[in-house]
């Protein structure tokens, strides 16, 4: 391969450097592993293309995978036959053909070298429909307006929110990485492209190699939400696995509500993370659906009102790591309410 030619796709789609990604081949890893020393934006395409190549192998079955290869050996076949005028234009037209197969398989292609060593795919919702107390140990767990950093065995880094808890499977470091929140928590995965770190919640699963991410999946409420900062993620649902699973880059957020038939998949202002982790709120002239939403997204409370308009509450002022009933305290003297906690809901009482 040309080294012009060491772009993401094409790296994807070539049979030595899938060898390296699974260590089938020890001259090809050795060759690749060469190349990752080079630096530049070689290695960090090579990355890239690695994780996205583990992440993907994880969610195909051996059935897919081989329909699939058949599939595109064909498209290849008709493509190597395909001859086109001396054109720009044509074989423009030929790149653009060839590509668009290759877009629509490469998915799939990536995967399926490893069909001879895996026995195929396992669905989220059965994973988390195996869950137990039994296979999963408690780790750590938060109360209302506290919160919580956690280290786990295998490095990597949990900074829980309130009200919320933490289990770990039972062979956690050993056969796999996989945990189960209940609440909101930010991950900051250690990479182990052997070991997925996968986060079960009661709507979501989200599979990492090594990325950072939050997670928001409070019992009782309607949505659960991904949101990551660095590298790639999967999320699934573990509810249901008729729905499409999603891949996540930075910037990116997935949220999947109850009766829903798939993800929501956006961008976000990635200084609400930052915002999170410093618990910081930044109020201007924000009226009461504005104060609810960023006390959600920072405390992860619910706030309720009853029998006043939102526009009737007005506030501006800047928070930096204080808790929510101070916070509370300052908005409540200059609007005129007190409130009362239960769990973690806060009335507004007017």
């Amino acid at each position: 391969m040309d080294q012009s030619e060491y772009n993401i796709e094409n790296l994807l789609l070539n049979e030595s450097f899938i060898n390296y990604c699974y260590g089938f081949n020890a001259s090809d890893v050795e060759y690749w592993e060469d190349k990752l020393q080079n630096g530049g934006e070689l290695a960090r395409n090579i990355e890239e293309a690695r994780e996205m190549c583990l992440l993907l192998a994880i969610k195909v079955s051996s059935a897919e995978k081989q329909v699939q290869l058949e599939k595109l050996k064909k498209d290849i076949e008709q493509a190597g036959d395909f001859q086109p005028e001396k054109t720009n234009v044509i074989v423009k037209v030929k790149q653009l053909w060839i590509w668009a197969s290759i877009a629509a398989s490469f998915l799939l292609l990536t995967t399926i070298y490893v069909a001879k060593y895996k026995t195929g795919y396992t669905a989220a919702s059965v994973m988390y429909s195996a869950i137990t107390n039994s296979n999963y140990h408690l780790t750590a767990q938060t109360d209302f307006n506290h919160r919580k950093t956690v280290v786990l065995p295998d490095g990597s880094t949990v900074i829980m929110n309130g009200s919320s808890t933490l289990k770990i499977a039972a062979d956690f470091n050993i056969s796999n990485r996989h945990v189960l929140l209940s609440g909101e928590a930010f991950f900051l995965v250690k990479k182990n492209h052997a070991k997925p770190f996968v986060v079960f919640t009661d709507k979501t699963a989200t599979t990492a190699l090594g990325t950072s991410f939050k997670v928001q999946s409070y019992p009782g409420e309607a949505s659960g939400k991904v949101m990551l900062t660095t590298g790639k993620v999967r999320v699934e649902s573990t509810k249901t696995n008729t729905i499409d699973d999603v891949i996540l880059t930075p910037g990116q957020q997935a949220v999947l509500t109850n009766n829903k038939a798939e993800f929501v998949k956006s961008g976000f202002n990635e200084i609400l993370i930052q915002n999170w982790l410093n618990r910081k709120l930044v109020f201007s002239n924000s009226d009461l659906d504005d104060i609810t939403i960023k006390f959600k997204d920072i405390y992860g409370i619910n706030i309720i009102a009853t029998n006043v308009s939102p526009d009737k509450v007005m506030f501006t002022g800047q928070f930096n790591g204080r808790n929510p009933m101070e916070v509370l305290d300052a908005i409540s003297f200059t609007n005129h309410f007190t409130y009362k906690q239960t769990g973690n809901t806060i009335t507004l009482i007017f």
